[in-house]
């Protein structure tokens, strides 16, 4: 385990900071803490600021919120943490011994159907968007809009047009198929669904299709496993059902599209082996013992990640 890092591509633990205050953080009240990112070796934790939506408040407000709340932890833990905003800043953060963060957006209701939202966000720090949650927005179609069979808004074609120039990753987690379908033919760069996981081994609509996988696959872009039960099996999930959607993807359209998107803070539930980022050793020994090599390995805990991010910022 010495020898890998890990790039986490979601979590929601600024969410809980935004709105209970830093001590969350401090007092280990979270999935993600800094000792478990130290002790799982994570090297880049990606931080989601979630707008939900249909809630009573301006949601481009509520995002500031949440990337204040981002800020407030980095001043906190300036000897721990540095921010992400280009692919060098990775070299960076090990070299200095921190561990790497970066800035998203879960939920484009944020741009409130402005594309200088979007500028603002990046100049903001923010380096990736999941386009929706799971419903509609002025963007596209969400995983569970069910009737509309929405693709991409004329808005929403000028947002991933916009992000491909700033140089920001396209996250298709939450979109429905024919969103995601759209963004692939739109984008000029790779995407990322950063926190998803394969529709064959559990039938959630928040699951990738095999169709999906392997275009994901053929484009360079990556899925990042996501740990939350429901998402990973219907019967009680544990540790060997990660595995089994890795060995599952992998076999489909190989190691190269796999990564980790844990969902930590943003999930309800956790398995009973996995309940923070401390817990990734346990994930690699089960690769390990499955005979996965070093370089396998080192793909879905990083380098894959790396490669994406290389392309698209």
């Amino acid at each position: 385990m010495d020898s890998y890092f890990i790039i986490d591509s979601h979590c929601d633990t600024i969410g809980l900071i935004a709105d209970k205050g830093l001590s969350v953080f401090q007092q280990e009240k979270c999935h993600v803490t800094l000792e478990g990112l130290k002790a799982g070796r994570v090297g880049l934790q990606f931080f989601a600021a979630f707008v939900a939506p249909r809630k009573n408040y301006p949601y481009l407000q509520r995002g500031l919120k949440l990337i204040d709340a981002y800020y407030a932890m980095l001043e906190r833990y300036e000897d721990s943490f540095l921010a992400i905003t280009k692919p060098d800043d990775i070299d960076l953060a090990r070299q200095q011994d921190k561990i790497g963060t970066m800035l998203t957006v879960e939920g484009g209701d944020i741009l409130e159907g402005e594309l200088l939202n979007l500028r603002i966000l990046y100049r903001l720090g923010v380096r990736a968007i999941t386009l929706t949650w799971n419903y509609r927005n002025e963007i596209a179609d969400g995983a569970l809009e069910k009737k509309s069979k929405g693709g991409l808004s004329t808005f929403g074609h000028e947002v991933v047009n916009e992000m491909n120039h700033l140089g920001m990753l396209i996250d298709v987690s939450h979109l429905s198929e024919e969103g995601f379908y759209s963004v692939i033919e739109v984008s000029k760069k790779p995407v990322a669904a950063t926190h998803s996981n394969a529709w064959s081994i559990q039938q959630h609509p928040r699951n990738l299709r095999d169709e999906q996988i392997k275009l994901l696959a053929k484009i360079g872009g990556i899925m990042g496993i996501n740990f939350y039960p429901p998402f990973l099996s219907g019967q009680q999930a544990g540790l060997n059902d990660i595995i089994s959607h890795i060995e599952y993807i992998a076999g489909l359209a190989g190691t190269d599209v796999i990564g980790f998107g844990s969902d930590f803070d943003g999930i309800d539930e956790t398995l009973d082996e996995v309940r923070g980022p401390q817990d990734y050793e346990k994930i690699i020994n089960a690769l390990l013992r499955l005979n996965y090599s070093d370089e396998d390995i080192r793909k879905i805990t990083y380098k894959n990640y790396i490669r994406l991010l290389k392309s698209v910022l």
